[in-house]
């Protein structure tokens, strides 16, 4: 999705909307944030293409977009990931 759609986002939500895979992802987590998405931010997120952010690639095992957002015990995500394959917790 280009930069310039999530104009208006605290960062927080920037980082919730970007590790999304899907556009029925992105609408769940609107719905939770209580974000309004335009029809030009629903349309760039159809298929989950983010088109200016790098492939996010695990440190520990290589693998390439497969992991999830951590979320820190407080319940506020902590902008960290956990990879699907090995685990791992940490910034990729």
């Amino acid at each position: 999705m280009r930069q310039e759609l999530l104009k208006g986002l605290t960062e927080e939500q920037v980082a919730k909307i970007k590790a999304c895979k899907n556009k029925e992802e992105v609408l769940k987590v609107a719905k939770e944030e209580g974000i309004e998405l335009t029809d030009e931010q629903l349309e760039a997120v159809s298929g989950g293409c983010f088109t200016d952010s790098k492939p996010a690639v695990c440190p520990k095992c290589g693998a390439v977009n497969n992991y999830t957002v951590y979320s820190a015990p407080n319940g506020r995500g902590g902008g960290q990931r956990m990879c699907n394959k090995c685990g791992y917790i940490g910034d990729f």
